[in-house]
């Protein structure tokens, strides 16, 4: 009589965890997000008259699963074109890392508002440079990154909806060929911090 109302005991145990796991994966709470839009990178320590970085185009990918109502985790990835002054070529720059978003509690409904911060790792290729009679070769290099900012969505249609996010990046422990002093012509300036603006589509479930 006991082994029977063990085996009943432990059949009803396997259905209910049947029946709680569809319940248990809504709860599940995840973001993916597609966006390009600008990047303005700030050059320290630059040679003497060495022009600084402009405004080039920029495209990151973003995912997080929620740990708390209002946490989430996830990671990056995004790639930007540095153009520089002079005759200097373009620079490209690929990042990624890991990220949390705050989520803020205030507005609800169809706009949301979140600050963000992470830790990466970016590297760098400055292209090579054609000049008269010469060619100077493509460098490269890495640095540590701390990205953070805050951003905003509009869902139109559950589980679609825009987003936007301002963020600011700063770097440091720079390495590499692209930053060494000794090779100014490809060595522009450590890239200390930087300021940019996306916006894409965002699937929010």
């Amino acid at each position: 009589m006991a082994r029977r109302r063990a085996r009943w005991s432990a059949l009803l145990l396997a259905v209910s965890g049947v029946l709680a796991a569809p319940s248990a994966a809504a709860q599940l709470h995840w973001d993916a997000a597609a966006q390009a839009g600008i990047m303005k990178r700030v050059l320290v320590n630059r040679p003497s008259g060495g022009p600084d970085a402009g405004f080039g185009p920029v495209v990151q990918l973003t995912g997080h699963v929620a740990l708390f109502p209002l946490v989430r985790v996830g990671a990056y990835l995004g790639h930007d074109i540095s153009p520089m002054g002079g005759d200097l070529s373009a620079r490209d720059l690929t990042w990624g890392g890991v990220r949390a978003k705050l989520m803020s509690p205030w507005p609800r409904g169809a706009v949301r508002a979140w600050l963000f911060a992470g830790f990466g790792v970016e590297g760098v290729y400055a292209r090579s440079t054609a000049r008269p009679g010469a060619l100077i070769e493509g460098a490269g290099g890495h640095f540590f990154e701390v990205p953070f900012g805050l951003g905003t969505s509009y869902t139109f249609r559950k589980p679609y909806a825009l987003c936007a996010e301002l963020g600011m990046r700063a770097g440091f422990a720079h390495s590499g060929s692209a930053y060494q002093a000794a090779a100014p012509q490809v060595a522009p300036g450590a890239d200390r911090f930087a300021i940019g603006l996306t916006v894409g589509f965002m699937l929010d479930l």
